[in-house]
């Protein structure tokens, strides 16, 4: 485990952890880790999703040109 010390220089932000954290009945502290927390597992998440898009992408064949999906789209709608 390790430490963090924040400086924080505005106070308005402060002020705004503050009324987070007793709005959800945590410390501020609390509140912080747990917003670096979501913060830190959502960036974890878009990135298994571009993982994923670019192993789906490499899928198709070298020189098939595929389709912009707005068009298919709009395509489907005019139908």
């Amino acid at each position: 485990m390790g430490d963090i010390m924040i400086k924080l220089e505005d106070a308005t932000l402060l002020e705004a952890l503050s009324e987070m954290a007793k709005a959800n009945n945590r410390s501020v502290e609390s509140e912080v880790r747990q917003l670096l927390t979501k913060a830190v597992d959502e960036r974890h998440k878009r990135l298994e999703f571009y993982r994923r898009a670019q192993a789906i992408s490499a899928m198709t064949p070298k020189g098939v040109v595929q389709t912009d999906s707005t068009l298919l789209i709009r395509a489907d709608r005019d139908r």
